[in-house]
């Protein structure tokens, strides 16, 4: 399985014949899921971000913005998806609380573009595992683990590569989006 970048992630999907529901985690202003929208033959894409900010001791991150920015982000969020809502919802609420209303087994990939400290991905991965089915792709964004000034820390790669060796699943990457490219594994099938 190869990705030239997270782009073509909706074509890996419906050739894998994964064309039922699915979430992106952390989606700021809806690109990547107007993006997913617009190619994957999927059902249901569930976008769900909380749109809060964080006190920036207790968090730093370039998507740490302030409530009036995120507040925007929402609304520029709503606006885009609209044309999609037959197949579209967006949830304003932690992945947390989201992963909760969700039945296990019932997803076809879960997506994760949220906080990318090493903490947050591990608990994070372990709230959406149980949400996905058979074959299914679980997949993120900026497989990184590096310190950026005015970006914040990273820890996703070493949180994303330990997680799924104790599982003893193989982890891909995106090879052309270096240095912020997508993880991605497929589920054991049975």
């Amino acid at each position: 399985m190869e990705l030239a970048t997270r782009d073509e992630l909706p074509t890996l999907l419906n050739s894998l014949g994964l064309r039922g529901r699915g979430v992106e985690v952390g989606v700021q202003e809806g690109r990547f899921s107007t993006h997913i929208l617009e190619h994957w033959e999927g059902t249901h894409l569930t976008s769900v971000d909380p749109w809060m900010a964080d006190a920036a001791d207790a968090y730093r991150d370039v998507a740490n913005v302030s409530q009036a920015q995120h507040d925007l982000c929402h609304r520029r969020t709503i606006a885009r998806l609209a044309r999609y809502r037959e197949r579209s919802s967006i949830w304003r609420m932690t992945s947390e609380d989201a992963a909760g209303r969700i039945a296990h087994g019932s997803l076809d990939f879960v997506y994760l573009d949220a906080r990318h400290d090493y903490a947050s991905v591990t608990q994070d991965l372990g709230l959406w595992l149980p949400t996905l089915g058979p074959g299914a792709l679980f997949a993120g964004h900026d497989y990184i683990d590096a310190v950026f000034p005015k970006l914040g820390e990273f820890g996703v790669k070493s949180a994303v590569d330990g997680f799924f060796a104790r599982l003893g699943l193989t982890v891909h990457a995106t090879r052309d989006d270096a240095p912020f490219a997508s993880w991605f594994v497929e589920m054991p099938k049975a």
